[in-house]
């Protein structure tokens, strides 16, 4: 009887620790708490054809630029941590608090860590650049566009059309985004998105 309680008792124990350790995985493994927090952020939006929602609680950290030389789940306290991962050259978290949730662009700005999007059909995660690709017609030009948007021009292909904009720290990249493709000024604007990362040989 006693080596059953025993049995029993550690058994109990095990399932309780399990529920708070950080789960590691990899981009390309389909983890619940990366589809909840998709869900929880609200935020769609389409890039390279393909539909993305905004993870909650998610960043992107390059490991050599992080503060101070420390890892990604240290610089968010462990109890707050809800997954890791690894994309490319960036390492990924989600965590539980989302009172730093900010627009991309102030993330980009930061220098330390960016936004990550869900893809529901690849089931894979993409880092978010802060960058806004907009192809524009032969009536507006790529200065015309930064000027009515208030947003800064990054680099312009005028041969292509196309122009790269960030957003402002008081605006929303995504807001931003959407305002643009509804404008009737520009054919497409899109959030600059990076998912798949070229392998070293």
């Amino acid at each position: 009887m006693k080596l059953l309680l025993a049995t029993t008792f550690f058994l109990f124990s095990l399932s309780s620790c399990a529920n708070d350790a950080i789960t590691k995985g990899s981009v390309n493994e389909t983890n619940p708490i990366i589809i909840q927090k998709a869900q929880e952020s609200g935020i769609a939006f389409i890039s390279n054809g393909d539909q993305y929602q905004l993870i909650s609680g998610g960043r992107a950290f390059k490991p050599d630029i992080s503060p101070s030389g420390i890892s990604a789940s240290q610089t968010q306290g462990q109890s707050e941590l809800l997954w890791e991962g690894v994309n490319g050259a960036f390492d990924l978290t989600i965590s539980r608090s989302n009172t730093q949730q900010q627009n991309a662009q102030v993330l980009s700005n930061s220098g330390n860590y960016r936004q990550i999007a869900y893809n529901q059909r690849t089931e894979g995660i993409a880092i978010i650049t802060g960058q806004i690709i907009v192809t524009y017609t032969a009536n507006y030009d790529s200065e015309f566009i930064a000027a009515n948007f208030g947003i800064q021009l990054i680099d312009d292909f005028s041969h292509l059309k196309t122009a790269f904009y960030t957003v402002n720290p008081d605006q929303d990249i995504f807001i931003i985004t959407n305002s643009l493709s509804q404008s009737g000024l520009v054919s497409s604007a899109e959030i600059e998105i990076i998912e798949n990362f070229a392998m070293p040989n």
